[in-house]
């Protein structure tokens, strides 16, 4: 009976735990019904920085939800809308700069799951505008930051920070390097002059009295015989 009641439990709490998981498939993201299809717009990677790659997360469900299933181990959407690649386009815009085109892919093993990936380079607010047929209804939408969808582009902490006086630091230091080294090799051209001069003259010293001494030797040899003769 203990064990029955224990089961019992542990079943309750995976269940409620499935459910919650179920009911919020996304995080600062919007949930908007288009028709009979149920559009979830947000960013791929949130908080989304400036500067740093990103990418529009689409998910299209049939119905008024989304609602979700284990396959394999991995959760994915029950009621996904497929194919869109081929009839959705999308643009993204921030403040007065002119939309650029995304190109809409399928997410890999995520029935109804779509990416259009892009850099955002400064911060502000966002607005995806999707647009195009869905099977065969017209759809023509447009999801913009706010409070209550998905965040605003934020600038991203950098550390150290960079400052305008860094830079001529790092050149004078690089100077000096540069400096000591032409010193340093100077020097050693210096020092290597002086040691073949001074080879030079030891090799003329030693030629000298190499000749000297033979020219002694030759002296003394021719006075010999002359020396004999008179004795």
């Amino acid at each position: 009976m203990k064990r029955s009641v224990f089961l019992s439990s542990v079943a309750l709490i995976a269940a409620l735990f499935l459910v919650v998981v179920v009911a919020h498939p996304a995080f600062a993201h919007e949930k908007r019904h288009v028709g009979k299809y149920t559009f979830v717009v947000g960013f791929l990677n949130e908080p989304a920085y400036a500067q740093q790659s990103n990418s529009l997360d689409l998910t299209v469900c049939l119905g008024n939800a989304c609602t979700y299933k284990v396959q394999d181990g991995s959760r994915i959407v029950a009621n996904p809308v497929n194919n869109l690649e081929q009839s959705l386009k999308v643009e993204v815009s921030t403040g007065a700069h002119a939309p650029i085109p995304l190109t809409v892919s399928p997410r890999y093993a995520n029935p109804g799951k779509y990416n259009a990936y892009f850099e955002p380079t400064t911060t502000g607010n966002y607005t995806f505008h999707i647009y195009g047929t869905v099977n065969s209804d017209k759809v023509d939408e447009k999801f913009t930051s706010s409070p209550n969808g998905f965040s605003a582009v934020a600038a991203i902490n950098a550390y150290p920070a960079t400052t305008q006086n860094a830079e001529p630091a790092n050149t004078d230091a690089l100077k000096n390097q540069v400096t000591s080294a032409q010193n340093a090799a100077s020097q050693a051209l210096t020092i290597g002059g002086i040691g073949a001069v001074l080879g030079v003259l030891g090799i003329i010293v030693a030629g000298v009295a190499l000749l000297r001494r033979t020219t002694v030797k030759t002296g003394e040899a021719q006075q010999e015989p002359v020396e004999r003769l008179q004795g």
